[in-house]
């Protein structure tokens, strides 16, 4: 009996050490598990193309204000790849490259998305805030125009604060009304509808050719670049005069593909949003310090900075938004009366 009760009780205590043990091993195994890195998630990547190159200013920017914030609020889930400025992808086949889905999304000039959304070069003749363009219905109208192209409106690259994007650079001065008829001004899409305005003589040309058109005097000025675009070209080496005010808001807007915004979980889709207006915001700061700088090298290079009597200044501004809005009413009726109470402070 003795050696039997004591076989049982050995029995229980083995049942029980294994048990333990069993126990000890499992909160181990869990301890150990937990303590392991979760397995990584790579990150979406978005790839975007531009019409100027990624070493300008402007870009450098864009990679500072909305590029940083989206993978800061996503939690690194998202990010980004520049894919090339106008080396790799032409200016006019930027918008069709996103709208296709050869890249996700693209920053362009507001005349050539045009071709996709039909337009929304008006957006260039705002008189209101970014901020406010946000509020009063502005973005949500610009993105349904762009999603009848199978694209999203993202919003602004550099948006001028002081609502003078554009202004004018010359080799004749220019001080009456009368002088502009007397004028060959080189212009982009944007600016030509102004220039027509004014009474010179537009010359249609690209971005990459002012530079070789002042130098040679094909043009006695340029109605269609920024400061910032003018200096981080050289372009002041050939200038002699630079005249204010200067005239618009930002001309560049960023679109995405329309099938990779939807496809984005809707909490990025908000980290993109976000960051998009956090980045308008931090461009427009980094517009003002810039055109500082690019004053200061209009001076260094002898560049004389005049501003025209109210007067002129006036009928300038004036004539390059009635000139600029009868353009945008003649060629697309349907969406510009809209366009213009939105980008005129209304809703």
């Amino acid at each position: 009996m003795n050696r039997k009760n004591s076989s049982k009780r050995i029995g229980r205590i083995l049942i029980v050490l294994g048990c333990f043990l069993f126990a000890v091993v499992a909160v181990h195994a869990r301890q150990a598990m937990a303590q392991q890195p979760a397995p990584k998630v790579e990150p979406i990547t978005l790839n975007f193309g531009a019409f100027i190159p990624g070493s300008h200013p402007e870009i450098l920017g864009f990679n500072k204000g909305f590029v940083a914030k989206a993978v800061e609020l996503s939690k690194g889930r998202l990010a980004f790849k520049f894919r090339g400025g106008p080396e790799t992808f032409a200016t006019a086949d930027l918008p069709k490259a996103t709208q296709s889905g050869i890249i996700d999304f693209s920053i362009n000039l507001s005349g050539v998305a045009e071709t996709v959304a039909p337009g929304v070069g008006a957006t260039m003749l705002s008189r209101i805030s970014v901020d406010e363009e946000r509020k009063n219905g502005t973005y949500a109208y610009m993105d349904q125009l762009c999603n009848k192209g199978g694209l999203h409106y993202m919003g602004r690259l550099t948006p001028a604060a002081d609502l003078q994007f554009f202004n004018l650079f010359l080799n004749k001065k220019v001080e009456k009304q009368e002088d502009f008829k007397k004028l060959r001004i080189g212009t982009a899409t944007a600016a030509r509808a102004v220039t027509e305005g004014w009474g010179a003589a537009p010359v249609n040309l690209q971005m990459t050719d002012y530079y070789t058109a002042m130098e040679r005097n094909t043009v006695d000025g340029i109605s269609s670049s920024t400061l910032t675009n003018w200096v981080s070209s050289g372009c002041q080496a050939v200038t002699k005069y630079f005249a204010l005010p200067g005239y618009f808001q930002s001309s560049g807007l960023i679109m995405m593909n329309l099938n990779s915004w939807n496809k984005l979980p809707k909490d990025l889709q908000q980290a993109i949003t976000d960051a998009m207006a956090y980045s308008e915001k931090v461009n427009a700061e980094i517009w003002t310090e810039d055109k500082v700088k690019g004053m200061q090298k209009l001076r260094d290079a002898k560049v004389e900075i005049y501003s025209l009597s109210p007067d002129v200044a006036k009928w300038l501004v004036d004539t390059a938004y009635e000139s600029t809005w009868a353009s945008q009413m003649k060629r697309f009726p349907d969406v510009t009366p809209r366009l213009k109470t939105l980008l005129s402070g209304g809703k």
